[in-house]
C-alpha cells in the first residue's frame, strides 16, 4: 500500500475488510491493490499522484462494481492529506458528461488536474475531509470503527 494512502486511511478511520467480515472475500477477488477500504457504511476508494499535473486512473470494472452499492466515496490524493473526494453522484455525473473520459486501450476512467481542480469538494488537510464529510471527527470516527470489531489498517 502507497504509504501516502496508508497515512490517509489511518488518519480518517477507514479500514479494509478483515478476513471475518462478510465483504472480504468479495474484496479479495476483485480488489488486487490495497486502496479500497470502508469508512463506516460507506466504501471508500483511494489513490494517490504524485506528479507535478496530477492524474488518476480507475477502470471501468470497477465503477460498475462499486454502483451496485448505495453510496461510495472515490478520494484522488496529491499528498497524505491533500486531494479531492466524489460521491457515487459525482464520480457518475462526471462520467456521463464525459468530463472523465474511458480510455480504451486499458478500460480506465483518466482522471486529470483540470477535472477536478475547482470541484468544491477539495480538502487540504485530514480534517476538513472529515467536515465535509460530515464526521464529527477523525478520532471519534476511528473510535466508532475499531468499537465494531473492525481492524484498523
Amino acid at each position: 500500500m502507497d504509504k501516502e494512502v496508508y497515512h490517509f486511511v489511518r488518519a480518517v478511520g477507514a479500514v479494509e475488510p478483515t478476513q471475518g467480515d462478510e465483504l472480504y472475500p468479495v474484496f479479495r477477488e476483485f480488489f488486487k491493490r490495497s486502496n479500497y477500504f470502508l469508512l463506516r457504511d460507506t466504501l471508500l476508494i483511494v489513490k494517490i499522484s504524485r506528479s507535478d499535473k496530477p492524474f488518476w486512473g480507475v477502470g471501468r470494472k470497477y465503477i460498475e462494481f462499486l454502483n451496485r452499492f448505495d453510496s461510495y466515496l472515490l478520494v484522488l490524493l496529491t499528498s497524505k492529506d491533500r486531494g479531492w473526494f466524489f460521491t457515487k453522484r459525482d464520480v457518475n455525473k462526471k462520467i456521463r458528461d464525459k468530463v472523465w473520459n474511458l480510455r480504451e486501450e486499458d478500460d480506465n476512467y483518466k482522471i486529470n488536474y483540470n477535472t477536478v481542480r475547482y470541484h468544491e469538494n477539495r480538502f487540504t488537510s485530514i480534517e476538513q475531509f472529515a467536515r465535509r464529510n460530515e464526521l464529527q471527527t477523525v478520532k471519534t470516527a476511528a473510535a466508532s470503527l475499531n468499537k465494531k470489531g473492525a481492524n484498523p489498517i
